[in-house]
C-alpha cells in the first residue's frame, strides 16, 4: 500500500482528482490511499507524524506531493525542499516527495494542470482570456492602484473548464474539484511537462 500526503484538505478539490486521475491512467494496479494534510504547514504536526510512522511501521510506502510556491511567496523550489529535508532530519523520518510543478522549478500544480490544457484545441478561450487579464490588470484608479482584481491561475482554469459545451452530469462533478481530467478534449495526460511526476511515481510506488 502506498499513503500519498499532499496538501488537499479533502477528496473535493482539484489536487485529489488530478492526481488520482493519473493513477488511474499510468498506475491501475498500484494501491493508494491519501492523506489530506490541509496545507504544507501540517506536515510535521503531530497527527501527521503519527500516520507517517504508523505507515512505516506497517511496511507501507510514504509519498509527499506538494507545491513549490514561488519566491513571491516567501518559499521556492529550493527554499521548500530545505524545509522538507531539514524536517526529516529533525523527525527522523525518511521518504521520497516530489514538488509541483517539476521538481526542480518555482510553482504549483496549477502550473502543473494549465501545462495539461488542450490549448491547441481551445486556442479562442485562451487567447481572449489572456486579453481579458491584460485588460482588467490595467485599469487603475486614480491613485493608480488596480480597479480590479485579475483572476488567479487556478480561477483561469475553472473558467476554462467550467466554459465548455459540458453535459448536466459534467457539469455537476466540476464543484467538487472534479474537472474531467481523464477527457483528452480538455486535458492531456501525454503532456512531456508531466513525464517528471510519471517518473517519480514510477520509482517510488510500490
Amino acid at each position: 500500500m502506498n499513503k500519498i500526503f499532499i496538501e488537499a484538505k479533502k477528496k473535493e478539490t482539484t489536487e485529489y482528482h488530478f492526481i488520482k486521475t493519473i493513477l488511474d491512467v499510468f498506475f491501475p494496479k498500484k494501491k493508494v490511499d491519501f492523506i489530506f494534510m490541509d496545507g504544507i504547514g501540517n506536515l510535521y504536526n503531530e497527527t501527521i507524524l503519527n500516520q507517517m510512522r504508523l505507515a512505516q511501521d506497517n511496511g507501507e510506502q510514504i509519498i509527499l506531493l506538494t507545491d513549490a510556491d514561488t519566491k513571491e511567496k516567501g518559499v521556492g523550489f529550493a527554499k521548500r525542499k530545505v524545509e522538507i529535508d531539514n524536517g526529516m532530519n529533525a523527525h527522523s523520518l525518511s521518504f521520497p516527495y516530489f514538488i509541483y510543478p517539476n521538481n526542480q522549478d518555482d510553482g504549483d500544480i496549477e502550473n502543473l494542470m494549465e501545462s495539461t490544457a488542450r490549448r491547441n484545441l481551445h486556442p479562442t478561450f485562451f487567447d481572449c482570456f489572456e486579453d481579458y487579464e491584460k485588460c482588467i490588470s490595467g485599469a487603475k484608479d486614480a491613485n493608480g492602484n488596480p480597479l480590479y482584481n485579475t483572476p488567479n491561475l487556478k480561477g483561469k482554469l475553472h473558467t476554462y473548464i467550467s466554459s465548455q459545451q459540458l453535459s448536466k452530469n459534467q457539469r455537476d462533478k466540476l464543484g467538487s474539484g472534479n474537472w474531467l481530467f481523464k477527457n483528452e478534449n480538455y486535458w492531456n495526460l501525454n503532456a512531456e511537462t508531466l513525464e517528471p511526476l510519471k517518473n517519480f511515481l514510477k520509482q517510488n510506488l510500490k
